[in-house]
């Protein structure tokens, strides 16, 4: 079973997949994409060996470097994450970025790699690096109407038509089986998941200008050109290698580059024993990011171990999660969930209605604040979750603090359901916009009335960045975005509360309290 964790490297932190028993694999992922991509490639290979798959810097739910950001910083930034679980010497296998970043590795730190196998290594000329570096690469910057979710859908594309994409002359047209919906929409995602990141990985691999020193490695070493790489003709601008680098064009694309790996990895790799490494979560001091195993799949939070007491923060569902410099300090021992279909736990597979929200935080609760008097803050709909969890968890709760709280009628849960962003992927990326202007909307009008002007709210336009934070939840979540809502959309929730054996406190201001319910409830709670 392919696990994930996060190791805390200074205040980086750096996400990981893993599998498997014996010497030990890293593979290093392409550009933009992150270590999902090898899911297939860690189960294949983890029935011989330690298959470990981080998230390069910058990119998935790794934290990027801080600072000048170029393949030496990623090269050495992979060594630190060997030293952090406790890896000796391995094997490495990457992917265009991740190829360079495995070359450059093996030639400042040779004695580390047993093998170092490449897939598609890039030798871009310096007309070429500095084409992509001017047009591949423009800033991802949200805009106020959405517009750059268009622009994103076309891109990704695009790509698979003209190499590089920013080029439609007929000498960049490339033949490849183009993208489905859900492709495209997956290739989009990779980027939603960065935002403007996405330019790191790429201008460091364009920048890169010591790819010749392929020729100086000292480590056995294997580049590989499959036929349908559009880096293919990149072969022929390779220097003269040494005995120990072999140059190899693989004829039966992926199938035939596992195969070949097989021999090489039994020839090089197999007699370095069995992985002694710790690869599960580790205790640090101060804020770090966890995994946690349950019955609905992995969970991730952020966790700060303090004294006595305990808090849990619950963001509101369809939203971006709550990071540690949203909440005010607390010397207790403080989590923040990542709510199943959402952040790092986006890849749990449960539907996340309440029974499935319900299981993931009783089940952190139980494993990282059992015994601790627990203080539970929900924010918006996450706010229908708290009468259950308060009946789950009994007395070890001392107090519940509710952030803007849906207080509505049924018919008003029954509008808000009707009217929610169709989340169908759309061929032409149409969903994408629906999503935006959803979120953004739901700011300006009462989201449980039908468009009126009596649903307007006389408020200021919400931030760009925090709208589009938020759509990148909604597509996260795609089709279950329907499942989520109608658990958090219920009436009868003031009555609920009300009713509450512990302390209840409500957070709101005057714009956010529809209809002066929350004053409404506050006073009745205060009585």
């Amino acid at each position: 079973m392919i696990q994930r964790q996060f190791v805390r490297i200074g205040n980086r932190h750096v996400h990981y997949r893993y599998a498997g028993g014996g010497p030990v694999l890293i593979l290093l992922h392409q550009s933009p994409q992150n270590s999902r991509m090898w899911l297939s490639m860690i189960e294949r290979f983890a029935t011989r060996y330690t298959v470990i798959a981080p998230d390069t810097p910058g990119f998935g739910y790794s934290d990027p470097l801080p600072g000048e950001q170029d393949i030496d910083g990623f090269a050495r930034a992979t060594l630190a994450f060997a030293d952090a679980l406790g890896i000796g010497k391995f094997a490495l296998f990457g992917m265009h970025t991740g190829g360079l970043i495995g070359m450059h590795l093996g030639w400042i730190a040779p004695e580390r790699l047993s093998a170092l196998v490449i897939d598609g290594y890039a030798l871009f000329n310096d007309a070429e690096r500095a084409r992509y570096t001017d047009k591949y690469l423009p800033p991802f910057v949200p805009s106020w109407d959405g517009g750059h979710l268009r622009w994103l859908w076309s891109r990704m594309r695009e790509q698979l038509y003209f190499f590089p994409w920013c080029d439609p002359s007929a000498e960049c047209a490339i033949v490849l089986p183009p993208y489905t919906p859900a492709g495209t929409h997956d290739a989009a995602m990779d980027i939603l998941d960065v935002g403007d990141n996405y330019r790191i990985g790429y201008g460091a691999a364009f920048a890169y200008t010591q790819r010749q020193r392929v020729a100086e490695l000292r480590c056995p070493a294997w580049l590989v050109y499959r036929i349908t790489d559009v880096l293919l003709p990149h072969h022929e601008r390779l220097p003269a290698l040494p005995d120990n680098v072999a140059c190899v064009i693989e004829h039966e694309d992926v199938d035939g580059l596992h195969r070949r790996m097989d021999a090489i990895l039994a020839q090089t790799t197999d007699v370095l024993g069995a992985c002694t490494a710790t690869l599960a979560a580790r205790q640090v001091e101060g804020w770090q990011r966890r995994i946690l195993a349950t019955a609905v799949g992995e969970i991730a939070v952020w966790l700060c171990p303090g004294e006595g007491g305990a808090v849990l923060q619950v963001h509101a569902p369809g939203q971006h999660p709550l990071q540690p410099d949203q909440v005010a300090a607390d010397a207790r021992t403080t989590v923040l969930v990542e709510l199943p279909g959402h952040g790092a736990s986006s890849e749990v597979s449960a539907l996340p209605d309440a029974a499935t929200m319900q299981a993931a935080l009783q089940a952190i609760c139980t494993q990282l604040l059992a015994g601790k008097p627990l203080e539970i803050h929900a924010h918006e709909g996450a706010c229908s979750y708290v009468p259950a969890l308060v009946a789950a968890l009994g007395t070890q709760v001392s107090g519940v603090v509710l952030h803007r709280p849906w207080l509505l009628d049924a018919a008003e849960c029954q509008t808000f359901l009707q009217q929610l962003p169709d989340p169908q992927v759309h061929r032409a990326g149409g969903h994408m916009a629906e999503a935006w202007q959803w979120e953004r909307e739901r700011h300006l009008l009462w989201p449980w009335l039908a468009p009126s002007m009596e649903a307007r709210r006389r408020v200021a336009g919400p931030p760009t960045a925090q709208v589009h934070a938020n759509v990148v939840e909604l597509l996260r979540l795609g089709r279950q975005l329907h499942a989520l809502f109608a658990d958090v959309a219920v009436p009868g929730l003031a009555e609920a509360v009300a009713a509450l054996p512990v302390p209840v406190r409500l957070v709101y201001t005057e714009q956010d309290d529809y209809r002066q319910r929350m004053a409404a409830l506050a006073q009745r709670l205060a009585g």
